[in-house]
């Protein structure tokens, strides 16, 4: 049984003079917490080899793709203790007596090392793993008791030097000063707080916060905080050990059945570890799929992958081999020469007859890479990016999915997160009613979808909303491909929602306050003038009740979007920069200004458009606030050039108020400015400012 060693000092037991831990004797692992320093000496079986493992991937896996979707610390912490609650990888207290608790770290410990022996052969694998493993090490430490904590601290040397209650008392202020939190610093103020002395570069982080007080090129760590050093100690011991193990693996060449499995686990963090589709849940309600269904199936259910290749076998009457092998089915008119022998051989009803399963996503990410030709793969993989976006905007914008969601999308993409960013189609296209655990295959995937859409539609059943609309009716066909195939004369304006034309009426008003303005120029007639400034007020009528006509409707359409935007930018950008220039803002720096206002609100739109999923949103997905001045708010403008026409503070009559300026040159040169000008300036910045966040009411 461990004993605590006076050579080691470490953090007193202050606060919990009661608190004792009562080890079991027997213990061959006596602490909760472990640094993995010793290597496990008995003997396992191959399959417990691999389990173990396995287990520990899933875990690990789930918290690498917690970190791609930017979980906050509760949420992640909350996630892998359940996570190891499944897969068999929750550690007891020392105090819980009736548990097999050297069975439950044997499993720990031996899962730990086969992954260090699978991910120590490149600094890329090295460094994810670290993390992953610092994060459980973190929520293992976060979530023990006290006495645990101290028995665990005492039983290693990190080096620390506790500060005497002299030095303590001498750089009181300076340690108050440095505290990390007012009940620190309190304590600190009277004595009740224990420090400790370790070279600075033990605590970077601590040190980056500026949380402690530095001298002589050690910082006093106080005892809340000496969860960095172990943290920290656990870090540095488990890189050396990864960079030892990684100069030792050659000599595991030789074990044939060693170096398949370690193969596997190596490729855990790219497709995540595999599911057991043996244990997925039942697809549908009990009655059995059959031919005529499985195009509706396809649309709606299909994950991005298989999606792809039922979309080519059906454009193109043909798959090739692998991807015949990946989506299990192929309809031709030589079936019975070419594919049926084949076929039934892979459901297991001819040759050794063994129902093979499913291919999962790592073999589908990893295996049988496809060419230029082929139709198989992962398309989060092997897309072009461009491509990608395409194909998931005409698969799934029928589902919610939106040019919004992409940049999100695209970066889990890009940082090699492929299951990650499949997860998160199906959590945006399903309303986040979704399992929380990773889909690692597309059978998993299908399966769970069809299951999950048949218990929405009989809830949906239940209920009828308002005025007559079922909450079941669905969209046969995603607008993007509905406007495709839909063939004939004016193919587009039959393809228009309502809504749509209601934003096609923003844009009809900016353009025609354009030609108003323009008219007045030529006859000087008021008339034409007042009708370019009301337009444009009339455009955010339209511009209001569109997005409430489509959540009316529940419709709206990737081509309304755009059609938004470019609607925007003619009422509130052009039309407005346009009035400016025909009340009086003619000099040169004039036109410069306004043409600026322009393209800063042609800027607004496009940031809009590819970071409104990044915005924090309320209970009901609705964004917060705005990034900068929303550009309707130019209306602002308008209604002040209004006051001015009303007063006849016009070019022509009185003139622009405040005057003019010169900045260089002769007055009535290109130099010349009006003082009025600036304030389109400072709107055209407040647009694009990131900082500036306004209410969305």
């Amino acid at each position: 049984m461990l004993k605590n060693k006076e050579k080691r000092p470490g953090p007193a037991n202050n606060g919990y003079p009661h608190l004792t831990v009562q080890l079991q004797s027997d213990l061959k692992y006596p602490h909760r917490l472990n640094f993995y320093d010793q290597p496990p000496i008995e003997d396992i079986t191959l399959e417990d080899f691999e389990t173990y493992a396995l287990n520990r991937l899933r875990v690990l896996g789930e918290i690498e793709s917690s970190f791609a979707r930017n979980r906050p610390w509760n949420e992640l912490k909350s996630m892998t203790i359940t996570q190891c609650a499944n897969h068999d990888l929750q550690l007891d207290e020392n105090t819980a007596q009736t548990r097999p608790l050297d069975a439950q770290r044997q499993k720990d410990h031996v899962g730990h090392f086969v992954l260090r022996l699978a991910f120590c052969r490149s600094e890329e694998l090295r460094r994810r793993f670290v993390k992953a493993e610092l994060t459980l090490f973190k929520v293992r430490y976060e979530g023990g008791g006290e006495p645990e904590k101290k028995a665990f601290l005492d039983s290693s040397d990190f080096g620390w030097e506790a500060v005497s209650d002299g030095d303590a008392k001498e750089l009181s202020d300076k340690l108050v000063a440095a505290s990390s939190s007012s009940k620190v610093a309190e304590a600190t103020r009277q004595n009740r707080e224990r420090y400790y002395k370790v070279r600075w570069t033990r605590v970077p982080d601590l040190v980056e916060k500026r949380r402690v007080f530095l001298k002589a090129g050690m910082a006093y760590v106080a005892e809340k905080d000496i969860s960095s050093i172990v943290y920290q100690e656990f870090q540095t011991r488990l890189e050396k050990a990864l960079e030892m193990t990684a100069k030792a693996l050659p000599r595991l060449d030789e074990d044939t059945r060693i170096i398949p499995i370690l193969d596997n686990l190596s490729q855990g963090f790219l497709a995540g570890a595999s599911s057991e589709w043996g244990n997925a849940p039942a697809a549908g309600n009990g009655s059995e799929l059959t031919a005529d269904m499985v195009d509706d199936i396809a649309r709606k259910h299909y994950p991005m992958c298989m999606r792809n290749l039922h979309d080519c076998l059906r454009r193109d009457r043909h798959l090739k081999h692998f991807g015949r092998l990946q989506y299990g089915n192929i309809q031709d008119d030589k079936f019975n020469k070419e594919y049926r022998y084949n076929i039934r051989h892979s459901f297991g009803l001819e040759g050794k007859r063994a129902n093979y399963a499913a291919k999962s996503c790592q073999q589908i990410l990893l295996a049988d890479q496809p060419g230029s030709s082929d139709n198989h793969g992962c398309p989060y993989r092997h897309f072009a990016p461009e491509n990608l976006q395409t194909a998931l905007l005409a698969a799934y914008s029928n589902q919610g999915l939106t040019s919004a969601d992409l940049p999100e999308i695209m970066h889990t993409v890009k940082n090699g997160h492929f299951h990650v960013a499949c997860t998160r189609v199906y959590e945006i296209t399903h309303s986040k009613q979704v399992s929380k655990d990773l889909l690692f295959c597309p059978p998993l995937f299908l399966s769970y979808d069809i299951q999950l859409s048949s218990h929405m539609s009989q809830r949906k059943a239940s209920k009828t909303a308002p005025n007559g609309y079922n909450g079941d009716t669905k969209v046969d066909e995603s607008a993007l491909q509905q406007y495709q195939d839909t063939e004939g004369h004016f193919s587009l304006v039959r393809n228009f929602r309502l809504a749509d034309l209601v934003t096609i009426m923003n844009g009809f008003c900016g353009s025609l306050s354009i030609f108003m303005s323009a008219k007045y120029l030529v006859s000087r007639d008021e008339d034409y003038l007042w009708t370019a400034l009301v337009l444009p007020v009339a455009g955010l009528m339209f511009d209001f009740f569109d997005g409430k006509i489509a959540r009316w409707r529940k419709e709206s359409s990737m081509i309304g979007q755009e059609l938004d935007s470019l609607a925007d930018l003619i009422s509130f950008g052009v039309a407005p920069a346009l009035l400016a220039f025909t009340v009086g803002l003619r000099t040169y720096l004039d036109t410069v200004v306004l043409t600026a206002f322009i393209c800063c609100g042609i800027a607004r739109l496009a940031r809009f458009n590819a970071t409104v999923a990044l915005v924090p949103k309320d209970a009901t997905g609705k964004s917060k606030y705005f990034e900068g001045l929303p550009i309707p708010s130019s209306l602002a403008l308008v209604s002040a050039m209004c006051y001015w026409t009303k007063n006849g503070w016009i070019e022509g009559k009185e003139g622009i108020p405040y005057g003019t300026v010169t900045l260089w040159g002769n007055q009535g040169g290109n130099g010349d400015i009006h003082l009025v000008t600036f304030v389109f300036g400072a709107w055209a910045a407040a647009m694009i400012s990131k900082t500036l966040r306004v209410p969305k009411i």
